[in-house]
Formats: structure tokens, sequence, C-alpha cells
């Protein structure tokens, strides 16, 4: 469309007494001076401005585009943008693809001070239908991805702790398999209905007890602890039920009350009750059936109300096949049994504990620490018989002990990485292949029964058909 021209009488008056060549020149100048006017005003847009010909060479660069670039302006003028991609100016060219798909183009671009910016080319054409010029529109977008990567860190961060709502939040899992005890033991939270919770030493058998309690019916009620283990079986008695004033050589004259009385109204956890002995075994069985407790020295029947939780890291079948745990109370405690798997079979969690239990460190002591990559794959490959426990020791340990900001590889005890392993060619050199391969099968299979409690939960260890297992250990160990 042709430029309307609007002329004041003065204007006119003027045209009217010029040459053909002079009305020329007057339009050219008048057309210089509105491109001028045009051009400062685009010189006060906050936004960059790029502007070629429809040959890709550069006619006008405003002073936004240079503040964005920090470069200054005549470095791009009049050159063409494929020598501005060349020199390293820009990493690509929104202009060449404009001309070339003779369209509007949007790109991501990076300038050579590294900040990143989204430009938009748009085409400009002649009364030919011909690219005549290319306007391209500069933001940066630096600030904005940066924001946009604290906010993916930040998610990525709450992705990786992923806590059940709990008073101290201690359940920390990204496993599926975790997800899904926690679910169990949330449900079976508000039942008073005994649960027993099994698995290895220190998978955390604890930890789930107390969300039972504190998620459940009776979080504002005692929760009591005590484990079978710890006390000796003489004492057992007195410390489940208590007992009365001068009973016992030694007892106090006040008397005494168990846990069960202690726990009244809440929750009793009674760890490892596989080591309870068979006598005590049947005393325990009567107060669950009957709801009351009898002290020691006393007759009076004391009426109990209490969620039983249990736990053990033994097979408590096998100990019943042993006549060391009565059937009828296993099957009085296993009415809601919850399996905690091993860090082993549940390798998602290693790394979001590892950082959890750093960050536990870190509001201790107050010192920032991390681990490296290198560090990391290791403790994540690593088989942590220990379970959970032993990973939060290793992470104290190093946290005080590692004299740097970044826990390394070299930072990591042997036994973890494993250095007299590493190198087979010297530990076997010189032996056969076969007894190369039987002394590694004899260590791993010793490895597994130092780390586990029974035969059949070190098959599972090494991932073994529990009878190729025996036959293996009979053949290495003959007693």
């Amino acid at each position: 469309m042709e430029k309307v021209y609007k002329l004041n009488e003065l204007d006119r008056i003027i045209l009217n007494d010029m040459t053909k060549e002079e009305l020329i020149e007057y339009i050219e100048k008048e057309q210089n001076r509105e491109i001028k006017s045009l051009y400062k005003l685009i010189e006060k847009i906050s936004e960059g401005i790029y502007i070629t010909d429809g040959n890709a060479n550069t006619i006008f660069v405003n002073e936004a585009y240079e503040y964005i670039s920090g470069t200054n302006r005549d470095l791009f003028l009049g050159k063409n943008m494929h020598e501005v991609v060349k020199e390293g100016l820009i990493d690509k060219s929104a202009t060449l693809d404009v001309i070339k798909y003779k369209k509007e183009i949007t790109m991501n671009q990076v300038l050579n001070n590294g900040k990143s910016v989204l430009i938009t080319g748009t085409p400009i054409y002649n009364e030919n239908k011909k690219i005549d010029k290319v306007v391209t529109i500069v933001r940066d977008i630096t600030t904005l991805n940066q924001l946009q990567e604290e906010v993916l860190e930040k998610q990525k961060r709450i992705n990786k702790l992923k806590y059940i709502v709990g008073e101290e939040n201690d359940l920390v899992y990204r496993s599926r398999i975790m997800e899904k005890i926690a679910q169990r033991a949330k449900k079976v939270s508000v039942y008073d209905t005994t649960v027993l919770l099994t698995g290895e030493t220190g998978v955390g058998k604890d930890v789930i007890a107390k969300l039972i309690h504190k998620v459940g019916n009776r979080k504002d009620k005692p929760f009591v602890e005590i484990n079978c283990s710890a006390i000796p079986r003489t004492l057992m008695e007195s410390e489940l039920f208590g007992y009365e004033p001068g009973s016992f050589t030694g007892a106090s004259k006040h008397g005494k009350k168990g846990v069960f009385e202690l726990a009244n109204q809440g929750t009793i956890f009674l760890d490892e009750i596989s080591e309870m002995s068979i006598d005590l075994q049947a005393k325990l069985l009567k107060v669950i059936q009957d709801k009351k407790i009898v002290r020691i020295g006393g007759e009076k029947s004391i009426d109990i109300d209490v969620k039983i939780i249990t736990a053990t890291n033994r097979n408590l079948e096998e100990r019943i096949k042993e006549g060391k745990f009565r059937e009828d109370l296993y099957y009085r405690l296993n009415v809601i049994p919850i399996y905690i798997p091993p860090l082993r079979e549940r390798k998602e969690d290693i790394i979001v504990l590892l950082d959890y239990f750093l960050e536990e460190m870190k509001g201790m002591y107050g010192e920032e620490k991390r681990f490296s990559e290198e560090a990391m794959k290791i403790l994540y490959d690593y088989n942590w018989p220990g379970n959970v426990r032993e990973l939060r020791n290793l992470v104290e340990r190093l946290y005080i002990l590692t004299m740097n900001d970044i826990i390394d590889k070299d930072d990591l005890p042997d036994n973890i990485l494993n250095i007299e392993n590493i190198d087979c060619i010297s530990k076997y050199g010189g032996y056969t292949l076969k007894n190369a391969v039987e002394n590694l099968e004899k260590s791993l299979i010793e490895n597994a029964i130092k780390n586990t409690n029974t035969l059949k939960d070190a098959a599972k260890y090494l991932g073994m058909d529990p009878s190729t297992f025996t036959r293996k250990k009979q053949k290495y160990f003959r007693n």
C-alpha cells in the first residue's frame, strides 16, 4: 500500500512551485525524517530490536540490544547474519530462518556474553511480496531460566525427601514398596488389632511402630517401647506386668507398674519378641486374650486396654519348629503382618536417606556438606547389611571426620570401598579358574551367613534357592 502524506496549505504551495526533481528530493527527505523518528522511538523500547534487510544484512540495532548482549552495536551494523554467527556473537540466527522459511520464527538464542534470550523474527514484505526487512525482538530470559532452575531444584529436593505426615517426620522413602508399607501402617493405625513387624536388623521397624501410634486413634496416649532381648529373663516379667511391694528380694517397697499399665489406653511396642522365654509367652498370650494383668506378688486383676505392636528380625515359623516360640501366640500376634524389606531391595531409598541424614547433621552441627557423585554411586551400590541404622551411623561419622565440604570416595571406609576385592587379578593370581570361583563363592556365602539370621535369609541375600545355598554351605563348611 502506498504511503499517503497529509499536506498542510504551506506544503501545497511549496509543492506546486517545485520541479519534478525537487519534488522527489522533498519526498525522500520527508521519508528519511519519518524513518529517523521511527528509529528514535525503537531506540527507547526496553526490549532488544535487531533489524536486517531482506538479505540478512544488519541495518539497525537498538540500545536495549547493546545492553542485553553487552556488545557495542558497531560490531553488528553492516554485517550479514552468517558473519555474525560465524564470529560467535550469537549461536544461531532467527533472521536466517525467517528468510529461509518465509515465516515468523521464535527460538532460544545464546549471546556471546552467555545470556539466554528468547527471540522472535518477523518478515516485512515489500509491494512485490518479497522480504524487504526482518525485525527481530529480543527478550532476556537469563533471570527467568535461573528462577526456573531454582524451582526445579527445589522440586527435586521435595521429591527426594518424601515424608509420611507425623510429628517427627522419621519415615523417609522414595520407593513404591515403602509407600505401600506406609499406607498399610496408616490403615491399621485406627484399629486395635495386633501388628507384627518383621525384617532385618536396622530396617526401621521401630519407626513404623511409632508411625502407627502417631497417626492412629491412640496418638494422644502413651507409647511405651521395650526390647525383649535387652532385659534379663529373670526381670522381664516384672518389667511387663509390674510387682507389688516386697514381692521379691530387692523389690521396691512401693511396688512398680509394668509397661502394660504404663501404656494403658495407648500403645505398647514389644521389640525382638522372638527372644521372650516360652513361659512368659504363655502369660503374654493370656494377657492378650483376657485384657487383664496381675502384678508379681499380687492377686488383683488389673484391666488394661492397649494396642500391641511386636517386631522381630527372626523367622518365627522356624522358631516354632525349634520349640522356641508358641504357635498360638504367633497367630495372635500375626493378625496384621508388615514386612519391611532391607535397603538392598529398595535402593531408591538410599539416596534420599543419605540426603536426609546429611541435612539432619547440618541441623545439629551447622556445617554445609554434600556427597560427590562418585561417593554417592559407591554408597548406592553398597549392600548395607546394617540397613538404615548402618547408613545413618556412617553419614554421621563421615560428616564429623571429613575435612572438606564435599565427602568424596577417598573419605569412605574400606569395608564399603571393598579395596581388598577390587583387584581380582592380584588376589586370585595363580589360581585355576575353578579354584578362584570356589574361593569367591565361599567368601560370599560366609559373608551372607554373617549378615543374616537364618539360612533362608542368607540364600535370599544372594538371590539363591535355599536348597542350593544349603548344599553349597555344606560343601564349604563341614561343621
